[in-house]
């Protein structure tokens, strides 16, 4: 328990203060939404007016002029008498950018999205049951697919490097498996970013399947890339991939038994000394670690939404002792930009193959 009194002043500020993030989060979600940034990025430095703004996009000059003057009042835009507003420094990479690894655009509309959870928790709380993102608003699903985005970039120029022999596989002509495709983009980034690697895309929602395979077919890889149906719990191929990754996907396939059942079947799929990247949710080991760094508070809030979806929760000391108990050898903790991942690599040994079949 904290032992820092604080004063009442001290407690309203900070109320008060989680009232401005609110309307500050909103007021970016619409500017996202509705190109008013990607507009005024458009303008460039010469910079647009309110009155410029609402004629390039159709829009009525009245509401232009209430969200300019909000975003500028967080921050969010900079404003000249004479030129109008630009966007703010940094703004244009951190809000429309998702190959960059600092990426935040699509992390604000999945969190404002998340409204319809913060009404129906109460409800919950009292008759349980689960609530499935396919019957949430369809940009959930959208902005959960973009919050994603920067993840592949991440692990390519930043994590992979940390396991270098599996690096250089990739680059000279491998086979990797992508363990919950979503809508293709990691595995489109994938093969460009290898292309004499071959890249397997693994999934099991059917819209998402559908969609994984006309990103792939758009981007002119379909040689190099299949998307597959399947369950990850009936994963059943041996010594098959230099690569596998797990992008937030592991703590959707189940319960502790699942969990265990996939990463051993992972661990048989891996060709000896093949890697697993595994990424999940930095879910602290304990409650009273919640307030030791700004990413955990805001799990604070997706956890209602992973728990109203039906989704597990593994700690960051669970994912260490799942990966040991599957067999994988050398875990660790990956270094990354500002992480709002927890990453773990790991080895498959020597003893992978046929004969070993527990967990299964």
């Amino acid at each position: 328990m904290s032992t820092e009194v604080s004063t009442k002043q001290d407690q309203w500020q900070k109320l008060f203060g989680y009232l401005l993030g609110n309307q500050a989060a909103w007021i970016a979600d619409i500017g996202l939404k509705t190109g008013l940034f990607r507009a005024i990025a458009d303008a460039g430095e010469e910079g647009i007016t309110e009155e410029a703004l609402a004629r390039r996009l159709d829009y009525k000059l009245r509401y232009v002029q209430v969200w300019c003057r909000g975003a500028y009042a967080f921050e969010l835009l900079d404003w000249d008498e004479r030129a109008g507003y630009q966007l703010a420094p940094h703004m244009e990479s951190l809000l429309l950018d998702p190959t960059d690894p600092q990426f935040l655009g699509g992390r604000i509309q999945f969190y404002t999205a998340l409204y319809e959870d913060y009404r129906a928790f109460p409800q919950y709380l009292r008759t349980g049951g689960v609530w499935p993102r396919s019957a949430h608003d369809p940009f959930l699903i959208e902005a959960l697919k973009n919050t994603t985005k920067p993840d592949c970039v991440v692990f390519t120029e930043h994590v992979l490097p940390q396991a270098p022999e599996t690096l250089a596989r990739l680059e000279r002509g491998g086979k990797m498996l992508d363990i919950g495709a979503g809508g293709g983009y990691h595995v489109a980034h994938y093969a460009k970013r290898f292309p004499n690697t071959q890249v397997v895309g693994l999934e099991f929602d059917g819209p998402s399947l559908e969609l994984a395979r006309q990103t792939v077919a758009e981007a002119g890889l379909g040689e190099r890339v299949e998307i597959r149906y399947g369950d990850t719990n009936q994963l059943d191929e041996e010594e098959a991939y230099d690569l596998v990754t797990m992008n937030i996907v592991l703590h959707e396939t189940g319960g502790p038994a699942e969990y265990q059942n996939v990463l051993s079947r992972v661990r048989r799929a891996l060709k000896p000394h093949g890697t697993l990247l595994v990424s999940e949710l930095p879910y602290p080991d304990s409650p009273g670690e919640y307030r030791d760094r700004p990413v955990y508070r805001m799990l604070a809030g997706v956890q209602l939404h992973e728990a109203l979806v039906g989704c597990g929760m593994i700690t960051q000391g669970q994912l260490r002792d799942l990966l040991t108990e599957a067999g994988f050898e050398n875990g660790r903790v990956a270094e990354q930009p500002p992480p709002t991942r927890f990453i773990m690599l790991a080895e498959a040994d020597e003893g992978t193959g046929a004969s070993e079949h527990s967990g299964g």
